[in-house]
């Protein structure tokens, strides 16, 4: 008699045996990991989370001493642990057990009452030759944490660093060369007196700095320790009201007076300390000029050399006055226009009205532009500025030549709006797209009334494209990334995107 068949739980375990037992790359029970190289298992190790590369200590006793001949990856956020007493005995614990050397170093919430353990993890042998620093004092402080000297002990090999929440040491008697570091990056630091040449970054080629508590004369010393620099993030810089940027290197700036935040303003300053006035005074390679966010200043803008500009945004009327060359523009109005910047290709304005006088002004400065962004906002009772009319027989060289995109953010559909609008319909002759961002989606009897009322049959581009979505991209702020990343040649993608996010429904090609 046939015995009965085993149960559920042993057929899955004969069927893997049965699997292991056949010719395969696993037969014989082929280890592939432990086949590999000591030094490519340390590589592994390095890229794990500081915990779990710890951990590769018990996975064998070949595995006991690779730990600590990986480079040591330091990590001490809440992945290490959850509670802050367990987490300080854990940075200690590493330190003393490794060797070094150490390529990162991440402590990004030190209690100032671990001030004194902070300056000894600093000293400790393992860090020699560190490369990437992260360093910042807990937001629960009151009071921003002193950074310990022995941190400036890295200044000779660190390639990446950055700093929060704390204050620099007194430099004024110190000459520091980083000759390796590519990227720095300050929030909430105060840095007090910083004589010239007692910093020199000659390879420096991105720099952050924001709500950092500094001097005018000591934000121009660090600047011109700053050889190589391409890219510079300025947000809510206090106590330097006016600053002169001079760089012949410099492609990207973006800047801000005020630091604003995602659900309101964070005030917790004296304006009079906030930057009043930049000034551009000889930039030879600036590509890309933007204000990080509409309405956030400063209020005096000064363009006096930069023959490569192409990319401007976002300019508002919170920018009080704006000079380009000899050009004065108050609160986006031209008053005086005697020089053009040709080489502009991309511009965005923030509008609370439509104001037609305000933008013809504006494109009789940029001749050659291509791509114009228009943001308004979308809850305003919007009322139509216009005085001037356009005429045709002295055109505004962009309508004629080169405008081919047209990007109207916060469009309600309302007179005004569409009176703006057309303007564009008529007038630009080789343009190419339009689109439309509205918080509001709409029928189709709104559709044909749009179609209408901008005169679209009636367009001076005959191939023109519209565009109409549902999905509203507010502009917010561009951001660091935006004016680090010098790949991307136009900063604006979120408008761009904002069409295939939402509905997208093409206006004028098809009317329904």
């Amino acid at each position: 008699m046939d015995a009965p068949p085993p149960p559920w739980r042993y057929r899955k375990k004969r069927k893997f045996e049965r699997v292991h037992d056949q010719e395969s790359p696993l037969a014989g029970g082929l280890d592939l990991i432990n086949a590999l190289p000591d030094a490519v298992l340390c590589t592994i190790i390095s890229l794990l989370p500081t915990k779990e590369g710890a951990r590769t200590q018990a996975v064998a006793r070949r595995w006991r001493p690779l730990w600590r001949s990986a480079p040591l990856n330091l990590v001490a956020d809440f992945s290490l642990s959850w509670k802050e007493r367990r987490r300080v005995a854990l940075i200690s614990k590493v330190l003393a057990e490794h060797p070094g050397p150490a390529l990162l170093l991440e402590l990004p919430d030190i209690r100032q009452r671990d001030h004194h353990k902070l300056d000894g993890w600093l000293r400790s042998q393992a860090l020699t030759g560190l490369q990437i620093l992260y360093l910042g004092y807990s937001a629960d402080d009151d009071k921003h944490g002193l950074l310990p000297p022995p941190a400036l002990r890295f200044a000779p090999t660190l390639r990446v660093a950055t700093f929060r929440r704390c204050h620099f040491p007194d430099l004024s008697g110190q000459s520091l060369n980083f000759p390796c570091l590519n990227k720095l990056s300050l929030y909430k630091v105060a840095i007090s007196a910083l004589p010239a040449h007692s910093l020199n970054f000659p390879h420096l080629k991105q720099l952050t700095i924001c709500e950092v508590t500094i001097s005018g004369d000591s934000l121009h010393n660090m600047l011109s320790g700053c050889h190589s620099l391409e890219s510079l993030f300025l947000e809510g810089i206090l106590g330097a009201a006016r600053l002169c940027i001079s760089s012949a290197t410099l492609r990207s700036i973006g800047f801000s007076a005020i630091r604003r935040r995602v659900w309101g303003w964070e005030c917790d300053w004296d304006f009079a300390d906030l930057l009043q006035e930049l000034v551009i005074e000889d930039a030879p390679c600036l590509e890309r000029l933007l204000p990080l966010y509409p309405g956030s200043g400063p209020e005096t803008v000064r363009v006096i050399q930069a023959p490569k500009l192409q990319v401007l945004d976002v300019l508002s009327s919170q920018i009080f006055k704006l000079f380009i060359g000899t050009t004065v523009s108050q609160k986006m109005i031209p008053i005086s226009v005697t020089t053009t910047m040709p080489t502009v290709k991309v511009l965005a304005i923030e509008f609370d009205d439509p104001n037609l006088d305000a933008l013809i002004g504006l494109l009789n400065c940029f001749p050659c532009l291509e791509r114009l962004y228009v943001i308004f906002d979308a809850w305003s009772r919007m009322k139509m500025k216009s005085v001037q009319k356009y005429d045709p027989l002295d055109p505004i060289e962009c309508l004629e030549s080169y405008l081919k995109r047209v990007v109207l953010e916060g469009y309600s559909g309302d007179m005004p709006n569409v009176e703006f609008a057309k303007f564009f319909v008529l007038n630009a002759k080789v343009l190419e797209e339009m689109k439309f961002g509205s918080i509001h989606s709409r029928d189709r009897e709104w559709k044909s009334n749009q179609h209408m009322w901008l005169q679209v049959d009636s367009r001076a581009s005959r191939g023109a494209r519209f565009e109409f979505t549902s999905r509203y991209c507010r502009h917010n702020g561009l951001g660091n990334s935006h004016t680090h990343d010098l790949s991307m040649a136009n900063p604006f993608k979120c408008f761009d995107a904002a069409c295939k996010l939402g509905i997208q429904e093409c206006l004028f090609c098809n009317p329904k």
